[in-house]
């Protein structure tokens, strides 16, 4: 068969291109629109100061890893949608959403109390004074705006668990235009209002998400999804909620572990100094850029599998899987062939302001980090597909067990023996964590071969083969 003849009939049928892009296109868009507009508001805090730049990052990934450890479990209720959307139990779809939204306030409360000991803590890791306290206060107005935040994520999940990802789209251009618009407005003091430099940016980010509620709450609670959806049920489902932690839980943890991972990795980075700090960040902040695409990617290959899975469709979700990883593997090799030829280009965007006297410094060492990023890269995206698959179909205790394993002994432990025990510096730190993502990538594709997440379910039915 032609390489043409099989990307056509590869287009086409079930579990195919064609659909995968349907789903996945408003979802690529929407999770890049928000790598967007993170890149713009570290972009924005570069020009304003070095400091402000410096701690925008280790504070945004630690609000982040706290915020994500429910954010996980919360979100995951994509996949309770899509097994029931598959089974066509419509009915349950709704009251389903509503229960996530009060598992986000029980949340909420949660972060808000562990936000009270933001400065105490960013002051005792030992980054310099003017960068701790704008970390701490960075970090503990993000907390403010946790309850928005969560309750988008679980709102979210009435449309993507659906395939409906265009009003997701919609919702998240309107966020974004908005967070852009207050950050320019809050972080310089433009248009009267008062310059409050990186608060204003938290500021900027907990407002656009309230918008962002206020519209899913508008769209899911009118009268059509009411009456075929039953989103005006809101009576609390406690033995729900149970089910929604058992498998939602592990997913919040392998968030969390993921993102504190990375959130103690640039935190020891930090002590290295603050030309060592910024050019991590900003390999970051252009990692955060080109990775939402594939994050869009793999939650489409969730909704797949979970909606196939729900009819009793297991080689037809294996086809899908198929489909996400050829597609993300293209992307992935046109990531790295632009980061290895173009890498001061990517770094413009952050050559004005107060980040222009630094940036020249750091740019051979920034230009370095971003092609240890391309080899990243093609290992992070086996890792985010094939862990996608199998949390389809409700195993996420152990993609949660293996994230959890993975960053304590090959990210946490070596990066403080690597920087602060051996002084080895900055390179031997990434180096390491590249290794950690080869081990990640291999444990979710084996995980996926082994064929044991075709006889899983989130929801009651019977499980039956193929028809």
């Amino acid at each position: 068969m032609s390489v043409f003849n099989y990307i056509n009939r590869q287009y086409r049928t079930n579990g195919g291109y064609l659909e995968f892009f349907k789903i996945a296109v408003p979802l690529i868009i929407s999770t890049s629109i928000g790598a967007i507009q993170l890149f713009v508001n570290r972009t924005f805090l570069s020009w304003y100061s070095q400091e402000a730049f410096a701690a925008s990052v280790p504070a945004g990934i630690s609000n982040f890893a706290l915020i994500s450890l429910f954010l996980g479990t919360l979100a995951y209720v994509d996949v309770f949608v899509a097994q029931y959307y598959g089974k066509e139990e419509y009915r349950s779809i709704g009251p389903a959403v509503w229960q996530s939204v009060y598992l986000a306030f029980a949340a909420a409360l949660i972060i808000l109390f562990i936000s009270f000991f933001a400065q105490t803590f960013f002051m005792s890791i030992g980054h310099p004074v003017i960068v701790a306290q704008q970390e701490g206060a960075f970090f503990q107005t993000l907390c403010y705006g946790a309850f928005v935040s969560l309750g988008s994520a679980g709102l979210s999940g009435f449309y993507a668990g659906r395939g409906q990802t265009k009003i997701i789209l919609f919702i998240g251009v309107i966020t974004v235009l908005c967070n852009v618009i207050l950050d320019y407005c809050l972080i310089f003091g433009n248009f009267g209002f008062a310059e409050m430099g990186i608060v204003g940016s938290a500021w900027a980010s907990n407002i656009s998400s309230t918008v962002m509620f206020a519209l899913y709450i508008i769209l899911i609670t009118s009268k059509k999804n009411a009456q075929i959806y039953n989103t005006r049920y809101l009576k609390p489902n406690f033995a729900f909620m149970k089910r929604l932690l058992r498998y939602g839980f592990p997913n919040g943890v392998q968030f969390f572990a993921d993102m504190a991972g990375f959130g103690i990795f640039m935190l020891i980075i930090g002590t290295l100094g603050i030309e060592e700090l910024a050019s991590s960040n900003i390999a970051l902040n252009i990692n955060h850029l080109v990775i939402m695409p594939l994050v869009g990617c793999g939650i489409t290959t969730s909704i797949m599998v979970g909606n196939y899975l729900g009819r009793n469709k297991p080689s037809i979700a294996q086809a899908s899987v198929r489909s996400a990883s050829q597609i993300v593997y293209a992307y992935a090799f046109i990531v790295i062939f632009i980061l290895f030829i173009f890498p001061n280009q990517l770094l413009y965007p952050f050559s004005g302001g107060a980040q222009a006297s630094m940036i020249e410094n750091i740019r051979p060492m920034a230009v370095n980090l971003l092609r240890i990023l391309a080899i990243y890269i093609i290992f992070d995206s086996t890792n985010i597909i094939f862990a996608a698959a199998i949390k389809g179909a409700g195993d996420t205790a152990f993609v949660m067990k293996r994230l959890i394993v993975l960053s304590i002994f090959m990210v946490i432990i070596p990066t403080y023996l690597i920087v602060v025990v051996f002084k080895l510096g900055l390179y031997a730190a990434w180096w390491f964590m590249l290794l950690y993502v080869i081990a990640l990538a291999g444990s979710f594709y084996f995980r996926y071969k082994t064929n044991l997440w075709k006889k899983m379910r989130v929801i009651d039915m019977e499980i039956a083969e193929d028809e």
